[in-house]
This record gives structure tokens, C-alpha cells and sequence, in this order.
């Protein structure tokens, strides 16, 4: 996974759970959508609840595309729920049965997507550069094998681009003391020279907005037309 030396082509956004990974990364997405220069595409992870009400039981996630909110895809549901859509042959994490194959048609396409615009790009600063969001890069999300080979290929592609900027969240690490996450994956994304490492809290995903805005169009700044 060798990606330009000289620019942070992987910014990656952690926290604890209910930190607003998501949050942060849908108002990221948003405000680069506004940049007509910048080419973008992913997808989000949401929570599905039993009620409309937040204080009601959380019974899975679905995946969603940021280009159309309307497109979304069942990614888990909890063992016990009813609206589990997943074969009873499906991996497990925790209490969640992870529908591998539903996750694959939505979330891959977004990936390839890219993909095919660095196979066929010139390099030339005449086109619009690219950033990939994924939310997120997790146990879950990884044992869908064609999305995991996809992301790789995307890496080492990105190492011939200047144009490309893969954004995603990523779980927190295992302890204060441990800064791995005992995902493989994962821990090499965050232990590449080239990616910067936003932890969002209470009290900084506010600003933290501008700051990835601001890292994206600095990583862009000589190749955007």
C-alpha cells in the first residue's frame, strides 16, 4: 500500500461510539458536493431503530448513498429482530447478523466507481479530482471479501494518482494504551505515513468540519482545474 510520499491521501475520522463519526462525515460530504471541482461519491452507515424515537432499541444498520439517500441496503440487523433479512448461514458480529450480499450491491459500486475513473485518468489537472467517502471501514463492513479487495485496489491505484482522496471513519482504538484496532485493514490504513488521523469528541466536531474541508482542498490545491 505505497501512496505518494508528499500528500495526506487518506484522512481518516475515529471516535467512541455516538461521538458523530457520521454526523461529521455527512456535513463533510455536503459541503464538498458544493465544489464543483471536486468530483465525490460513498456511502454512510445508519442506524435502524425499532420507533422513529431515538430512545427506542437500536436493531441494526443500513447503508446508504450520499448521492441519493433514498438508495439504502440492509447491512445488519440484531439476531433477535424481526426485520432480520440475513440467511441464517450469515456471519455474525455480536449480537448483529451481517447481510454480506446486500452491502456488496450498494457499497462496491461506489468503490469501482472510482476505480474506473483512475484507470482511464490522464493525470491531467483538466480533471476534476476525486474523494471517496466511506462510513465505514469496520469488522462489519470487511467481511464482505469483493468490498475489502476493491478497497485495496483502490489504495494501490491511488498510489499513481494525484487525484484521489479516500475519507472514511474508522472504529477507535482497542485502549489509551493500545492504538491498534485488531483489524488488519484498518491498522494499516492508520499507520500509513500518508493518512491523517481526525479523533471528532463533543467538543470539536464542530470545527472539525472546516479543518477536513480545508485538508481536502490543500491536498487538491495543484491539481484541481
Amino acid at each position: 500500500m505505497e501512496l505518494a510520499q508528499h500528500r495526506n491521501a487518506l484522512l481518516l475520522i475515529t471516535g467512541k461510539p455516538g461521538s458523530g463519526k457520521t454526523t461529521l462525515i455527512s456535513r463533510v460530504f455536503a459541503e464538498l458536493k458544493k465544489q464543483t471541482r471536486i468530483s465525490t461519491t460513498g456511502f454512510l452507515t445508519e442506524e435502524v431503530r425499532e420507533a422513529p424515537d431515538r430512545r427506542s432499541r437500536r436493531i441494526g444498520f443500513d447503508v446508504v448513498l450520499l448521492d441519493n439517500p433514498d438508495i439504502r441496503a440492509p447491512l445488519a440487523r440484531c439476531v433477535d429482530s424481526l426485520m432480520s433479512l440475513s440467511p441464517r448461514s450469515s456471519p455474525r458480529v455480536g449480537q448483529y447478523v451481517v447481510n454480506v450480499q446486500s452491502f456488496e450491491q450498494l457499497a462496491v459500486p461506489c468503490i469501482q466507481s472510482v476505480l474506473d475513473k483512475l484507470n482511464t485518468s490522464s493525470n491531467s489537472s483538466s480533471e476534476r479530482p476525486a474523494v471517496c467517502v466511506i462510513d465505514e471501514i469496520g469488522k462489519m463492513e470487511l467481511l464482505c471479501p469483493i468490498f475489502a479487495g476493491r478497497l485495496e485496489k483502490l489504495l494501490a491505484r491511488m498510489a499513481e494518482s494525484q487525484n484521489t482522496i479516500l475519507l472514511a471513519t474508522v472504529p477507535s482504538p482497542r485502549g489509551s494504551k493500545d492504538s491498534r484496532r485488531g483489524i488488519r485493514l484498518v491498522d494499516d490504513l492508520c499507520t500509513h505515513p500518508q493518512a491523517r488521523i481526525f479523533e471528532v469528541t463533543y467538543a470539536n466536531r464542530e470545527s472539525l468540519v472546516q479543518e477536513i474541508i480545508q485538508s481536502v482542498l490543500q491536498q487538491f490545491s495543484g491539481v484541481m482545474p
